[in-house]
């Protein structure tokens, strides 16, 4: 990358604020709210990969999640504005790698991050299984992965849970 080039940004996927039912007894966004949203964001994901209501219905293909974690980083109170950026890792045939930031609106301050294995899949027989990628989504992808290759990776994608030993 020349001096002059700046890595392209996250993909902006989906604005929330915190809802009221979201809350816990602690007074903050509770940790499946979390998922909610984060789920919400692929849903717009899905929609900018060529997965949206219409082709699913027209194709039979859709997305599944493999593995899902989370992390929290900051509280979310109720009313609060939230935005999830995509980076997307890594994809192949079948499977993309993504990286979900959560920020409090207007800020790049982070509030939680996801980090989600997904798979294609086509449900054409009655029953699902893993398919490769149609050649739209496949397209989409592949000029997504361009957009964030020069993105700085992560420090804590791929790391998975662990206690820190002294």
């Amino acid at each position: 990358m020349t001096e002059h080039a700046k890595p392209h940004a996250p993909l902006r996927l989906f604005e929330t604020k915190v809802a009221s039912e979201w809350v816990d007894y602690n007074g903050h966004m509770n940790d499946a709210a979390f998922a909610i949203v984060f789920s919400r964001s692929v849903d717009a994901l899905m929609d900018r990969v060529g997965l949206d209501a219409s082709a699913r219905r027209r194709t039979g293909h859709s997305l599944f999640t493999l593995q899902m974690m989370l992390h929290y980083f900051k509280e979310a109170k109720e009313g609060d504005a939230l935005l999830v950026s995509c980076h997307l890792l890594e994809h192949d045939d079948k499977r993309m790698r993504v990286w979900l930031d959560m920020t409090a609106a207007g800020s790049d301050e982070p509030v939680a991050a996801s980090e989600q294995l997904l798979i294609s899949v086509t449900q054409a027989e009655g029953r699902p299984r893993a398919a490769d990628w149609s050649f739209e989504t496949k397209a989409a992808l592949d000029a997504l992965g361009k957009l964030h290759r020069d993105l700085p990776h992560p420090a804590q994608a791929g790391a998975g849970v662990a206690m820190k030993r002294k």
